[in-house]
């Protein structure tokens, strides 16, 4: 339910509250006060009654803004995209990759078609209707082809762990955009904007596709008006990244929902041996499946010799003679996908000992090898050197700090780590999360109870511990909400703020509400004395639930993909926003408070100044910030991980050790995810008590 529907109601039940306090409060006036006050109910009537009538002579004033045309809406999601995509495609190091070969899949991975030409969608403009002489081979280039000329618009890609699946895809999304980008309006307006997701979390026993991919793109472009005829309108591409990694009974069930839906191009990317075992319970109907080739040696030997200066130094050239022979050895198993010839380029330079990999006696088989690429890789990545970062961390830090992620990770956010998810990062006991409660709630009372308290001193020589019993019962309120095991998405601080309380929501709805409050608030001797005084106090409560509101409403949207510190800057940033609106709100009333004692001035500023402080630090401890930097530090108590965790991911996505897939991080790759995970657990296993 939209947020003014419930500020109506709200503004409603005030003004029964008030009329009551009213009526109750004009039987204790004697026959010439009520007369004034009979007359000034009359003022407040009338111009209540006015709003009414303009907002019942102006509902349409009520209606949401009209949204853009779908195309441009399309377009600007894809323009938005595109930037990211080619950063991610730096970051990751893709700019000059392998080559990426590809076959007509073997093995039973997708029903079989006979003749993929025919039938389905005609393909899509600029690209040629796909033959079963066009599946037989191809590169990465060729993609292209497949993805925009199936006439069914599925295609499956498949590989081994570590093939180059992530790679194809996001290769394959960003020529994608680009071709959209530099088509004609017409083109533009058929060409779908593809989008990569990832299905962990999704029910299709209780999600549609169409609801679920209209949360995914809601998530993607940070505005949920418009996602949905964005999906039943076939704007967008799908392309489904890790069916591997959800649960084996699951994977049957989310194919035969993609197979179910009809309308929008879709790309699967899965193993194969996860994609053949569920292809036998249900497959993806329609899809065309194809399988990267494994890296052969002599194109393994000619990228690792090409990053290093000729001759190369005698230990490559060693290494590169070995994988020209080809055979069966561990080196040449162990070198057969991308990802670990890139871990072998980044874990040894030009004058590494890199010959070392073929003792056969310190390697007898390829997992060992794999294993030591990917420990050195990580400790090449915390080596200090000048292509990298300044050396913030030690090894051993990041060894622990990195483990620690890799364990919890995977047990809860499917290998996405979104820094507003960390209460999921701990996996705490009952014990430990009660520990946290009472530390959260003592952060919160004892700072409350003070300034609650000073502000009572001030006015009527209370002791500064009159203040405990609101300040314990605020403190209770906030601990239960941090200890939440979810929390919400960040928010961004919205462009032109300042418009808010000039909408016709705002006119016709808040406003009348704000009014009500502050005659409710007469019942706690918290407003300024006289029609004036309410009609100020009317204003500010008016003005404080607009604002309120609106950054309570403002999701970050795509400009922040792809950038996780600023997603966190951003949030903290409108959180603060949020406590300082909440806190002038509240020195308002505060000083009505204070006037109601005989006191000066200047207390009576303190005492608005001090209730001001104690509500918008309130607040800003059900910020997501907050809240999480209090994880961070009960993780760097229990786990010694790094105090300021953000800067320490964000210098690990610099080492190449993370990546960035919209506002999360993710590891490098799942074969690095899992080692750091067995690290892990033989670590605490060794450590007394733990098992």
């Amino acid at each position: 339910m939209r947020w003014w529907v419930w500020i109506g109601r709200v503004g409603f039940v005030l003004v029964i509250v008030a009329i009551a306090w009213w009526c109750w409060h004009l039987t204790r006036l004697d026959q010439t006060e009520q007369a004034a006050a009979i007359t000034t109910q009359e003022a407040v009537v009338a111009a209540v009654g006015a709003v009414g009538a303009i907002a019942s002579l102006f509902p349409k004033l009520f209606a949401r803004a009209a949204l853009p045309p779908l195309e441009t809406r399309a377009d600007d999601l894809a323009n938005a995209m595109l930037p990211q995509w080619r950063k991610a495609i730096e970051e990751r190091n893709l700019n000059a990759p392998l080559p990426i070969r590809w076959h007509r899949a073997t093995r039973p991975v997708a029903p079989p078609v006979t003749d993929p030409a025919t039938g389905g969608s005609p393909p899509l403009p600029g690209a040629a209707r796909v033959t079963a002489h066009n599946l037989e081979r191809g590169t990465q280039d060729d993609l292209y082809a497949l993805y925009a000329g199936l006439p069914s618009g599925r295609l499956i890609i498949t590989g081994n762990a570590g093939a180059g699946k992530s790679a194809a895809a996001v290769l394959l999304l960003r020529e994608a955009l680009e071709i959209r980008q530099r088509a004609s309006p017409e083109d533009r307006a058929i060409m779908p904007v593809p989008i990569l997701v990832n299905p962990h979390g999704w029910d299709p026993e209780t999600t549609s596709v169409e609801s679920w991919l209209t949360g995914q793109v809601a998530e993607i472009s940070g505005a949920r008006r418009g996602a949905a005829e964005l999906v039943t309108q076939r704007r967008i591409a799908v392309f489904l990244d890790g069916l591997d990694e959800v649960g084996e009974e699951l994977r049957p069930k989310l194919l035969r929902a993609l197979s179910r839906q009809t309308g929008f191009r879709l790309v699967l990317l899965s193993r194969d041996d996860e994609l053949v075992d569920t292809a036998q319970r249900h497959a993806l109907l329609g899809a065309t499946a194809v399988a990267l080739r494994p890296v052969d040696g002599g194109e393994a030997a000619d990228y690792l010799l090409s990053r290093l200066v000729s001759p190369a130094p005698p230990a490559w050239q060693k290494l590169a003679a070995q994988l020209r022979k080809g055979g069966r050895g561990p080196l040449a198993a162990a070198l057969r996908t991308p990802f670990m010839l890139t871990l072998l380029r980044d874990a040894y330079d030009a004058t590494g000992p890199v010959d070392e990999l073929l003792n056969r006696r310190r390697f007898p088989n390829a997992a060992r090898i794999e294993h030591h690429l990917l420990d050195r890789a990580l400790e090449a990545a915390y080596t200090p050197g000048p292509d990298r970062p300044p050396q913030r961390y030690s090894l051993a830090t990041a060894q622990r700090t990195l483990g620690f992620l890799a364990h919890y990770l995977s047990q809860n956010d499917g290998g996405d780590l979104k820094w507003w998810s960390v209460a999921r990062w701990a996996a705490p006991s009952v014990a430990a999360r009660t520990l946290f409660a009472w530390a959260f709630w003592l952060a919160v009372q004892i700072p409350l109870t003070l300034l609650l308290g000073l502000s009572y001193r001030l006015a009527d020589g209370r002791t500064v511990l009159s203040g405990w019993l609101i300040g314990e019962v605020m403190g209770l309120m906030s601990a239960f909400a941090a200890v939440r095991p979810r929390m919400r998405a960040p928010r961004r601080l919205p462009p032109h703020l300042w418009r808010a309380p000039f909408t016709a929501n705002s006119l016709l709805v808040v406003m009348p509400a704000g009014l009500s409050m502050a005659l409710v608030l007469r019942l706690f001797s918290s407003t300024l004395p006289g029609v004036t005084g309410w009609l100020v106090d009317g204003l500010v409560c008016w003005l404080t639930l607009v604002f309120v509101t609106t950054l309570l409403n403002t999701a970050q949207d795509d400009d922040y993909a792809f950038d996780p510190p600023r997603s966190w800057r951003d949030d903290a940033v409108t959180s603060l926003v949020l406590a300082i609106t909440v806190m002038l709100g509240a020195f308002e009333a505060g000083i009505g408070f204070g006037m109601q004692f005989r006191v000066g001035l200047v207390n009576v500023l303190a005492i608005g100044a001090l209730g001001g402080l104690a509500i918008g630090f309130w607040q800003w401890s059900f910020s997501t910030t907050w809240r999480v930097f209090c994880r961070h530090v009960e993780l760097a108590l229990r786990y010694r991980t790094p105090l300021r965790l953000m800067r320490f991911l964000e210098d690990a996505r610099q080492r190449q050790v993370l990546r960035t897939a919209g506002p999360v991080y993710q590891f490098r790759h799942a074969k690095l995810q899992e080692r750091l995970n067995e690290r892990w657990l033989k670590s605490r296993q060794s450590v007394p008590g733990n098992s």
